[in-house]
């Protein structure tokens, strides 16, 4: 059975006729609920303008959303986004905002709202959206574009790009024609027809073709050098499409780009540091840069930037590959030749952007974009030259410091060494006031350039005037030949001495009449220099004042190279790595001069010390390793105040002195107490290998006669030779180190060597026998001993020799109960000495057999309570 024959089917109702849908219920969703006004309007956008016009009369509701802003904005913002600007001077006219969303204007129709026009709109919901956002002006603005660009548009419907309506109506001003192709390619993005597709490829084929004409044109008057011309297709370009393949087209031309007269192989021919190709390539840079500064500005609207623009592709394309190829041929070459090519690189090329940003230019460049110009030319560089710049300061400061070594240690000429009193007369009269003075600040600021000349110095104005002997040149020949070796500006070891010349453009010295006051000035100051080198030579054994300054101006040349980067002002990572480069270089030199050359030189010294044994044969004055160590302590100190001095003229322009957690100031003090813990360890040896030698000259030179003459001897009140001998090796090994150390380290050296002589003198008068005649010679000595401590000005043990003089009384007084008085009067000692040193003293006596039982009368007797 089927189902039309079921009973229940049978009753089928009466079916209404079929009516047309409404829009409104058409709108709404599955739901039930009406489509949103904001994506109708979202759908809207997509629709051709004649297909708005026709949605408009659908419905009054799709009329509002059809006129809606936000589908007109849309359409414009579409259009802007291909614009060069001709479009959004429309647009800011009467609008300064540019965007017409959120405008306030209506549109009245008999002075009433267009809203209030169509019934039921006031309280519908459903066009709230529309209530809030009523049309404004940019249906308008985009109705004035349609209307004018239609008839364009649609005449590249067939493709024929020569004889189109565009460049009939335009052609004969090419900017105003790149603008209305500008605005045709902008108005196809729209999609205002059904066939936009077909015609935006005749807008793109038009396009391009006026794109090409115009560029040919440009190229033509640029040939041409007819600025008016190039000016004029330039801002065709820039209407059309921003000008960039305009651009494009004026670097490429310029004849830098392809017909570099100078090459970087023309370079480092005829010497190690021969760049005038170099100089002329950037001479002629700076030129060619300068004329283009006018071109530019004739030519191209100043929103352009046509000038940092060619500027940019000249450092990037021209310069940059040139100083990449000189750069590598200088490292082919050697180090320090790539150091010094990288430090004239820098000046030549802020000298460009010098020029670049003056205003004395038509057209020049804000200051910090020429900063950023040489940052993008030297950031490939720099890391390369910053390593490099690190390892070669340690590695030449380690090799200067092995080389001085070796001479050093081939260096056996003893008979050459300077007596404590040559040396003493020396760095008393003339190493003070050349070493700690303005001179010796004047060489160790001297500019980098200069360098050759004051590295050839040992301690400021040390040099030499005599020409340097046959092996020093060929030594310092082999070394400007080697690529890892010395740099160029390093001295040879033997160093020279050159008279210092004033300053002022007052004629030389050589023109000066024989009898000119600065003519006999420097004549003086010439041989006193000269003395001061051959002494100083001698000085040397240990440490060295000329590889420690040589070490310095190397240091100081590397610094400054650094700086030249740090002036600059380099911004983020760059900048943080040229100071910690710039800080890393002083911290070796710091490393370096400190455990490689200074502490190994106070070993030796100390070791010499140790092992030292006075010898009968030596001079009596002089202690060879004690001189040794003493001429090393005035050597440290000398080289600790050039450090201080570097440090005080160069570091701290870069360097906090007040941080104390700066690196810099952390190595720094390390170094300073590395000096003193040399020097501290090195005097405790010190005093006693002096000490041995005075034990030494008073066991050995004190003869029995000195304090037990005869009686038929003539009477002698001067001090013994034995006296003598002993202060005049005492005043000259102490003498030597007054200057050279802080006076607490002074102090402490004095005191000790005072109290340890004290002790020495009493054991070894202890074992003297002493007549009544021999006393007042006794007496001599212990006033001489006396005088000697009183001149090293040390309270504390002076109470000791002062004890020492009044116990010489002991041996003139003849009667046994005025010497037991004296014994016993321990206030004229200062209670420094014990009664029963005393009656050790008194034992020296030659008569002390006969009075010893009167004078020990009280010690020997026994009283029983």
């Amino acid at each position: 059975m089927s189902l039309l024959d079921d009973d229940v089917y049978n009753d089928i109702p009466s079916v209404d006729p079929i009516r047309p849908v409404s829009l409104v219920e058409a709108a709404r969703s599955k739901s039930g609920r009406p489509i949103p006004p904001s994506v109708l309007i979202r759908i809207f956008q997509y629709l051709p303008v004649p297909s708005l016009g026709t949605v408009a009369l659908a419905s009054r509701r799709f009329k509002v959303l059809a006129y809606d802003d936000e589908i007109w904005d849309e359409k414009l913002r579409i259009m802007l986004e291909n614009d060069t600007g001709a479009l959004a001077a429309m647009l800011d006219g009467d609008n300064p905002k540019g965007s017409l969303i959120d405008s306030e204007n209506t549109i009245y129709i008999n002075n009433k709202p267009l809203n209030t026009l169509i019934p039921g709109m006031s309280t519908d919901p459903y066009s709230a959206r529309a209530r809030a956002k009523s049309t404004g002006q940019s249906k308008e603005y985009f109705k004035q574009l349609y209307t004018q660009l239609l008839p364009y548009y649609v005449d590249l419907r067939d493709g024929n790009k020569e004889t189109t309506k565009v460049l009939r109506d335009f052609g004969n001003s090419p900017e105003e024609c790149g603008k209305v192709i500008n605005l045709l390619l902008g108005i196809g993005k729209c999609h205002i027809v059904d066939d936009w597709k077909k015609i935006n490829e005749g807008v793109n084929a038009l396009s391009q073709y006026f794109e090409s004409a115009s560029l040919h044109e440009f190229e033509v008057a640029y040939d041409a050098h007819n600025t008016a011309e190039m000016k004029s297709y330039a801002n065709a370009l820039i209407a059309l499409n921003g000008g960039s393949t305009c651009m494009q087209t004026y670097v490429q031309k310029h004849p830098i780009f392809y017909d570099n007269p100078f090459k970087p192989e023309d370079n480092f021919v005829k010497s190690h540091d021969d760049l005038t190709s170099f100089k002329k390539f950037m001479l002629l840079v700076t030129d060619q840069l300068e004329q283009q500064s006018a071109l530019a500005l004739d030519v191209f609207p100043e929103k352009m930037d046509a000038f940092y623009m060619i500027a940019d592709r000249v450092f990037e394309d021209v310069i940059a590959e040139f100083v990449s190829q000189l750069l590598g041929r200088a490292m082919s070459i050697g180090k320090h030749l790539y150091l010094s090519t990288m430090s004239v690189v820098l000046t030549s090329t802020k000298d460009v952007i010098t020029v670049l940003t003056s205003d004395e230019l038509p057209k020049s460049i804000q200051k910090d974009r020429g900063i950023n110009l040489l940052f993008k030319l030297f950031l490939p560089f720099l890391d390369d030259y910053l390593y490099e710049e690190s390892t070669y300061a340690e590695n030449i400061t380690k090799q200067y410091i092995e080389e001085w070594n070796n001479r050093s240690a081939a260096y056996t000429d003893v008979s050459a060494r300077l007596t404590n009193q040559s040396r003493e007369t020396f760095k008393r009269q003339v190493v003070p006031p050349l070493l700690l003075t303005s001179a010796f600040k004047k060489v160790l600021t001297l500019p980098v350039d200069l360098v050759s000349t004051a590295a050839t110095t040992i301690a400021s104005p040390f040099q030499r005037a005599n020409t340097i002997s046959g092996t020093t040149n060929k030594r310092a020949s082999a070394m400007s030949t080697d690529s890892m070796a010395t740099p160029q500006s390093t001295p040879p070891s033997t160093p020279k001495v050159s008279t210092p010349v004033p300053r002022s453009s007052s004629p030389s010295l050589t023109d000066q009449s024989p009898k000119s006051p600065t003519t006999s000035y420097n004549k003086d100051i010439t041989g006193q220099l000269e003395f001061a080198r051959q002494e100083l030579d001698m000085l040397q054994n240990y440490i060295s004042l000329e590889t420690s300054l040589q070490l310095i101006h190397i240091n100081k040349e590397s610094e400054r190279r650094v700086q030249q980067f740090i002036d600059i002002g380099f911004p983020g990572r760059m900048k943080s790595d040229l100071h910690h480069t710039y800080e890393q270089i002083f911290i070796q030199l710091l490393k370096t001069l400190g455990h490689t050359h200074i502490q190994p030189g106070f070993d030796s010294a100390a070791g010499r010390l140790s092992s030292y044994k006075p010898s009968a044969d030596a001079s009596i004055e002089d202690v060879p390793p004690l001189t040794e160590f003493f001429e090393l302590v005035h050597v440290a100190d000398v080289i600790q105040q050039m450090i201080q001095l570097y440090y005080d003229e160069e570091i701290t322009k870069n360097v906090d002195k007040l941080d104390f957690m700066n690196e810099v100031n952390k190595e720094k003090k390390t170094f300073e107490r590395l000096l003193d813990d040399c020097v501290a360890q090195g005097m405790d040896r010190g005093i006693q290998v002096l000490l041995s030698q005075v034990e030494f000259i008073l066991s050995h030179e004190q003869r029995k006669e000195d304090y037990s003459p005869s009686a038929d001897a003539m009477p002698d009140l001067k001090p013994t030779k034995a006296c003598q001998d002993t202060i005049k090796c005492l005043q000259s090994n102490t003498s030597m180190l007054v200057g050279a150390a802080e006076k607490g380290t002074m102090d402490l050296f004095f005191s000790e060597i005072g109290r340890r002589f004290f002790e020495i003198l009493c054991k070894h008068l202890k074992l003297q026998t002493v007549n009544e005649m021999g006393g007042f010679r006794y007496i001599s000595d212990m006033n001489a001993y006396y005088d000697f401590i009183l001149t090293l000005r040390q309270k504390t043990i002076t109470p000791y020799f002062l004890a020492l003089k009044s116990l010489a009384n002991l041996y003139i007084i003849e009667s046994a109960a005025d010497i037991k008085s004296l014994i016993h009067d321990l206030e004229r000692y200062h209670g420094l000495m014990r009664i029963e040193d005393l009656f050790e003293f008194a034992a020296c006596r030659s008569d002390w057999p006969i009075i010893k039982r009167v004078v020990q009368k009280d010690m020997t007797d026994c009283s029983v309570m």
